[in-house]
Parts: structure tokens; C-alpha cells; sequence
């Protein structure tokens, strides 16, 4: 007699081992990853069966996510972290096992962050950093080396620019420094009085 034995195909447990959780990063740092996968049916996987994906939480007035890059069929390999927006990173590996079952893990990936303050010689007069104009002083949050761009409007209120504390032109990109720095835009007043 001939006895037919069912065996539960069960989905793949991928581990990431690079980087780890407590792992923070700056705009143009380079970033290793490895990992792996076992399967109950398969053994150890091999690094054909692994995709990773490299995805952005912009969280600005609450999170959405932006793809960043993919990495197909590797066992491990680095990614350069972006110039974006304040957020975080998620690192995802996938691995799929002989019968098309896929298990999946993430690394949650924080960024370093400096506190960039904006005054004005007067005070209480506007200026505009990324999208965003507001009455000085006021101070923002980035990640270390994001690229923002800066402007003082001029004239405004009876005062026009004359210069940036950091040497910039009225309107320009600045990189954030590893360490918490002041900005002041100095006006004088427009009709000489």
C-alpha cells in the first residue's frame, strides 16, 4: 500500500545581522549590510533567494515613505545614505524560499540630527528655510549634512539684506554641520533712515 504524506511548505526566517538598530547614520555616510535566511524545507538560503530594500520614512507633518534603492540577489553589500528631508531609514530583506514562500525583516535605521537656529539684525523680520518663511528667531531640526536652502527676502519692512552670518547671498544652500550652528541675516534699513 502506498501512504501519501503531506508536508507543510513553511515561509523562509530571514536575519539581518549589518547593520543593527542602534546604527544612526549622516547624509552621504556609507552603510554595510549582511544578512541570510534559513528555511525549514531549504536549509540556508542562498544569496539568489534574498532582495533588500532600502526605503525613507520622510516624516515632516507625518510619515510617508519614499523607495530609495533595491538590492536584488545579495547576501550583503552598502548603500550611501540620502540628502533628504528629516526622517529615517528602513532597511527590509526579503528572502523567498523553493516553494515561493517569503518571510520578511526590517532594521530601523535613525539619523543624526543638529538644531540649526535663524535670527535677523533687526529681529522679527522673515526668513525662508527649505519651503518654509517664518518670523525670526526660529530654529529647525535636520540631519547632518542635508543640503537647505536659505533666503532673506529683501526688502521687507522697511529693511533690506546685506549679509549672511555664513558669508552666503541672500538666497543660498547650506550643508548642516555635525554641531549646532546660528544663522543671522543683518539688514540694514532700505531709504537710509
Amino acid at each position: 500500500d502506498t501512504i501519501r504524506i503531506t508536508v507543510d511548505n513553511t515561509p523562509p526566517v530571514p536575519t539581518i545581522s549589518a547593520p543593527t538598530a542602534t546604527t544612526t547614520w549622516h547624509v552621504g555616510e556609507v552603510i554595510a549590510f549582511a544578512g541570510g535566511a534559513t528555511d525549514v524545507q531549504d536549509g540556508v538560503l542562498a544569496a539568489g533567494a534574498l532582495s533588500w530594500s532600502l526605503v525613507l520614512h520622510h516624516c515632516p507633518d507625518g510619515c510617508h515613505t519614499h523607495a530609495i534603492q533595491s538590492f536584488p540577489g545579495v547576501a550583503g553589500g552598502g548603500f550611501t545614505a540620502p540628502d533628504h528631508d528629516l526622517g529615517f531609514l528602513e532597511l527590509r530583506l526579503t528572502a523567498t524560499d523553493s516553494g515561493g514562500l517569503q518571510g520578511t525583516t526590517s532594521v530601523l535605521l535613525d539619523p543624526e540630527t543638529v538644531t540649526l537656529t535663524f535670527a535677523s539684525d533687526p529681529e522679527k523680520l522673515v526668513l525662508v528655510v527649505g519651503s518654509t518663511a517664518e518670523e525670526t528667531p526660529f530654529a529647525r531640526t535636520v540631519i547632518v549634512g542635508a543640503g537647505t536652502s536659505v533666503a532673506a527676502p529683501s526688502p521687507q519692512a522697511g529693511w533690506k539684506f546685506t549679509a549672511w552670518s555664513d558669508g552666503g547671498g541672500a538666497s543660498h544652500q547650506v550643508t548642516a554641520p555635525g554641531t549646532p550652528t546660528d544663522y543671522v541675516a543683518t539688514f540694514v534699513p532700505a531709504c537710509g533712515g
